[in-house]
């Protein structure tokens, strides 16, 4: 069931250096990426580890043929680890001649609007009713529960300033101090689940469920 549309922002690009090292484009990429990976929409302010600069078209079927796509700006994006290293080298298409930057199993999140394709169950959940939109949380392993963890994160985080906020509007001292109490709780649980959720994406181990099934 849709309940949330999949991400509230546009990827843009709007670097227009030319640099020998795709390294060097980082801070180009994580502001016009919005500091979010650009596959499943996590900010990056929740790892404690670096995003990747990850390429669209992968290195392994360029390389020797189409070097040039190793720094051109069109090819790279921000994502997580979790997702480039799902995506790794996965590739279909006939880059050597065509000069669009096309990966046939992915959609190009900057060139399409992933609310078309994704959202978010009612659980936070990651679904598709697009073909290629299931293929790719398939492949991109976007079904894992980490993803939905990631996504009650920012919920909690959310509620948290908007009862602050009431709180310090709020002119009847009862009601004020029922604000308070309840924004401190929303909070604290915003803590505890942002400390389970980076000890999980560093490595810890934790249940996945085949996707479909």
């Amino acid at each position: 069931m849709k309940y949330e549309k999949f991400k509230g922002h546009k990827i843009k690009r709007t670097c227009k250096e030319h640099f020998d090292k795709y390294s060097k484009y980082r801070p180009y990429l994580e502001e016009d990426f919005h500091e979010r990976c650009c596959y499943c929409n996590m900010p990056s302010d929740l790892l404690t580890i670096s995003y990747h600069v990850e390429h669209f078209i992968p290195v392994k079927a360029f390389e020797g043929k189409k070097d040039s796509l190793l720094t051109e700006y069109e090819n790279l994006m921000w994502a997580c680890p979790k997702c480039n290293l799902s995506k790794g080298d996965k590739y279909k298409g006939d880059f050597e001649n065509s000069c669009k930057i096309e990966n046939e199993l992915f959609y190009n999140p900057v060139e399409v609007d992933f609310n078309d394709i994704f959202f978010r169950n009612e659980i936070g959940g990651i679904e598709s009713e697009d073909a290629k939109g299931r293929e790719m949380i398939k492949i991109l392993k976007l079904y894992r529960p980490i993803h939905n963890l990631a996504w009650l994160i920012e919920r909690l985080e959310k509620l948290a300033l908007n009862l602050e906020q009431a709180a310090k509007e709020e002119t009847n001292q009862e009601r004020k101090e029922i604000l308070e109490v309840a924004a401190g709780k929303v909070a604290l649980e915003h803590l505890k689940k942002s400390k389970l959720f980076r000890a999980v994406y560093n490595g810890k181990q934790f249940v996945e469920i085949e996707y479909g099934q």
